[in-house]
């Protein structure tokens, strides 16, 4: 049984659809790991379903996998996480692979992932940053992702995909089935916000909108938007908004 302690340096060792078997020595922060591969199965055919907000990084995306990986299909895109959770939950073209960027407008990567992966074990979930791959790596295993990758790497994205179809998730990160029944099993002490709540703390947290800002950007009213970040705030235990917007901005897993 292959020891899969790997740490990201393996994702530089590894060109993607080839056999591995040797045992590698492999030096990752300040350890040095021996690591016994088997030879990995050659993929046949597989779907792709791509989550980014950018719409110019989707399309480079979509054409990259396309020349890349010639035997894997685009199942479907979306550009936001409302999109992404009504297409994944939908039961309707599965994908063999959801690749979802963290870094979403309105609801935000890790609470999609989270959502996905608390409903559903169908597929693995690979995620992605342009940011430091530290900025989410914690998040993204929290929320139950089989990897996480770089948008910044052409060569490591490919890398990505090709070794969580093979193998189910990257090294570190939990299979699919493991981190749907951690997430369903997972007691949380605060509730949840709804996907239209998230949506308005993150309008006012990332991009600093006024309720009547927020509210022309989701076509409700600002009375709405007001009623909404009430709620925010009793389930944050915040008595104002910006503490609200405070707490929300803080390490957490609401």
């Amino acid at each position: 049984m292959p020891l899969r302690r790997v740490m990201h340096s393996y994702m530089d060792s590894v060109p993607p659809y080839s056999g591995i078997t040797a045992s590698r020595i492999i030096k990752s922060r300040s350890m040095i790991m021996t690591v016994n591969m088997h030879t990995l199965p050659p993929i046949t055919t597989a779907s792709i379903a791509i989550v980014d907000n950018d719409v110019l990084s989707l399309e480079s995306m979509q054409r990259l996998l396309t020349n890349r990986l010639p035997l894997v299909r685009i199942s479907w895109t979306a550009t936001s996480g409302r999109e992404a959770l009504s297409l994944s939950l939908a039961g309707e073209r599965v994908p063999s692979l959801l690749l979802l960027d963290m870094s979403l407008e309105g609801v935000q990567g890790t609470s999609v992932c989270r959502r996905i992966r608390k409903e559903s074990s169908r597929f693995p979930i690979l995620a992605m940053t342009s940011f430091s791959l530290n900025v989410y790596e914690a998040k993204a295993k929290s929320a139950g992702a089989q990897g996480l990758v770089s948008k910044n790497s052409e060569d490591n994205l490919v890398r990505g995909i090709s070794l969580v179809l093979r193998d189910g998730s990257l090294p570190g990160f939990e299979t699919r089935h493991i981190a749907h029944a951690r997430i369903v099993s997972e007691k949380n002490s605060s509730p949840r916000l709804t996907l239209r709540e998230e949506e308005i703390i993150n309008l006012s947290a990332d991009e600093g909108l006024l309720d009547s800002e927020i509210a022309d950007k989701l076509y409700i009213s600002e009375a709405t938007v007001r009623k909404h970040m009430q709620h925010i705030m009793q389930k944050l235990g915040a008595r104002t908004a910006r503490q609200a917007v405070a707490k929300w901005l803080s390490p957490r897993d609401y």
